[in-house]
């Protein structure tokens, strides 16, 4: 078994614990980069916001090229004008809205972060899941296939000499072939899922890899964003919104002040400047905004049922699946052996007849594949569980037995 493993795996293959592939993967994923990105500039939005508006400066000169027609002076003399500074005052509570704005907007965007790197974990540890699974029953499918192959060769080889019938190398040779088929199967299955990990861990293309299963004792990561606090984020992001359209309904005063110059004398200048509602008083703007909460109340509501599904659902699968624990150990891997090896040594001894050998051969490759599979569904039920909950995301989801794990 460990000789063919070693022909099976070559030796440049790139070996990695699971909490290593996790980690190097994250570290390169874009996706990762760009949330960090949105986080960035959601911060520097929200500093933006919390600031005051500017001041604004306004210079009018007048009679240029006419000031002796206008004024009866010559020159600089002639010149009328004035120079103004406008500052915006907003009384309708623009600026707390805006800078409340500009919060959510921050917290929005660092709980889309943590949801995108807890997705990407989940994704990721899927998929280091289903690679094991794969080598796994590709294992058992070449060790198989190479077994048969050689009965095969051996029991031709010795119908020719007319120690066997024809008819029952005739029957492994279709066996072996049908077992080669499967390998042969299982390996183009293992290699899509190597060829999607290596890219993932920024690895050349065509490289082998095998991931070891993850460790009880790792560190953990602490808990993860979950998508109730992403729905949550944007129902606050929604209520600021109209919070600040309906601040925006209220008209803003501005107060002017400034120099002005006429016919050679000069004055302080003093004004004040409103802007008139005649055409759109904001209640459209207000609408939307409210709508848009009305949209990211609804999607809370909707995304609280489809966690709450998710929970008792996973809950139920791990409550059918956990009982099977106990029963895939060390003696089950035995029984397996032991089935094979008596049926083999009662065929040599002419106890037992071929078809006998062969069905224990495929029931032991069946069993094993439904040990894989079951443990595929019983670790993925274990990570969508712990998404939903928002627990850590990390490699000892993916250890078979780890202390308390159910």
């Amino acid at each position: 078994m460990l000789l063919l493993l070693t022909l099976v795996i070559p030796q440049d293959t790139v070996r990695l614990e699971a909490s290593v592939a996790l980690a190097r993967a994250l570290e390169r994923a874009p996706i990762m980069a760009a949330a960090t990105a949105r986080v960035r500039a959601a911060e520097a939005l929200r500093r933006d916001l919390g600031r005051p508006g500017n001041p604004t400066l306004g210079v009018l000169a007048e009679n240029i090229g006419a000031t002796r027609e206008v004024t009866g002076r010559d020159g600089l003399a002639g010149v009328e004008g004035q120079v103004t500074l406008e500052f915006p005052v907003p009384i309708g509570g623009d600026l707390g809205a805006a800078r409340a704005v500009g919060r959510t907007s921050a917290m929005l965007a660092a709980t889309e972060a943590g949801v995108t790197e807890a997705n990407l974990r989940h994704e990721i540890l899927l998929e280091l899941l289903r690679h094991e699974q794969s080598h796994a029953v590709l294992d058992a499918a070449v060790e198989e296939a190479a077994t048969l192959g050689e009965m095969a060769r051996a029991m031709t080889v010795r119908a020719l000499e007319g120690r066997n019938a024809e008819g029952a190398a005739a029957r492994v040779r279709i066996e072996a072939t049908m077992a080669a088929s499967a390998a042969a199967r299982r390996r183009a299955d293992a290699a899509i899922l190597d060829a999607q990990l290596a890219a993932r861990l920024g690895l050349p293309p065509g490289t082998p890899l095998r991931i070891s299963p993850g460790d009880c004792q790792a560190a953990s990561p602490g808990r993860t964003v979950t998508q109730a606090e992403l729905a949550a984020a944007r129902v606050g992001l929604a209520e600021a919104e109209t919070g600040r359209a309906r601040a925006a309904r209220v008209p803003d005063l501005g107060p002017v002040v400034g120099y002005r110059r006429t016919a050679g004398f000069s004055g302080l200048l003093l004004g004040l400047t409103m802007e008139l509602p005649f055409f759109t008083g904001g209640g459209a703007r207000l609408d939307a905004a409210r709508a848009w909460r009305d949209a990211a109340v609804a999607e809370e509501e909707r995304t609280t049922q489809a966690s709450a599904a998710t929970l008792d659902g996973e809950a139920r699968a791990l409550a059918a699946l956990d009982p099977l624990v106990a029963g895939y150990g060390a003696a089950w891997h035995a029984d397996l052996e032991r089935t094979v090896a008596a049926a083999a040594a009662r065929w040599e001894e002419g106890a037992g007849t071929l078809a006998e050998l062969l069905e224990a051969r495929r029931a032991r490759l069946h069993a094993l594949e439904e040990a894989a599979t079951w443990a595929l569904h019983r670790v993925t039920a274990r990570l969508n569980q712990a998404r939903a909950l928002g627990a850590p995301l990390d490699a000892t989801l993916l250890a078979g037995r780890c202390p308390g794990e159910s």
